[in-house]
């Protein structure tokens, strides 16, 4: 909708809080299931719907790398939202180096960082165990 694009961050997560399809109620604590929301907690700070920069790190269809998925300026054009860059490197912390470097230039909170450098780290650490176990 374009109205929903002239309405406040704040205003919107008063309306998703509590209700989206995206929630998960696990041993009386909320998780969220949402795109861009890196720590998986149903929180204002981390919301991937809401917020103006959000980052994503998504493990790459082929299993080698990851994908780093930043939010555009384009609100009004779903399809185009989102950045995708593929960090397909042989070396995890050229990988880490991308993202840092990426996110800082661009302003991104410092808790973001880290927690995209965490999760980054966790997805390339699975796949590497998993490559080992299969071979």
């Amino acid at each position: 909708n374009l109205e929903m694009a002239n309405v406040s961050s704040a205003l919107q997560w008063s309306v998703i809080r509590k209700n989206s399809s995206f929630l998960l109620k696990r041993n009386g604590v909320l998780y969220t299931k949402e795109p861009n929301n890196l720590r998986g907690v149903n929180s204002f700070r981390y919301n991937g719907l809401v917020q103006e920069k959000t980052v994503g790190i998504e493990a790459d269809s082929d299993g080698k790398g990851v994908v780093m998925v930043t939010k555009n300026k384009q609100q009004n054009k779903p399809a185009k939202n989102h950045n995708r860059t593929g960090l397909k490197k042989n070396n995890s912390r050229k990988a880490f180096k991308t993202i840092m470097k990426t996110l800082k230039g661009r302003g991104y909170r410092k808790d973001l960082q880290t927690a995209a450098l965490r999760k980054a780290s966790t997805i390339l650490r699975t796949q590497k165990n998993a490559a080992q176990k299969s071979s």
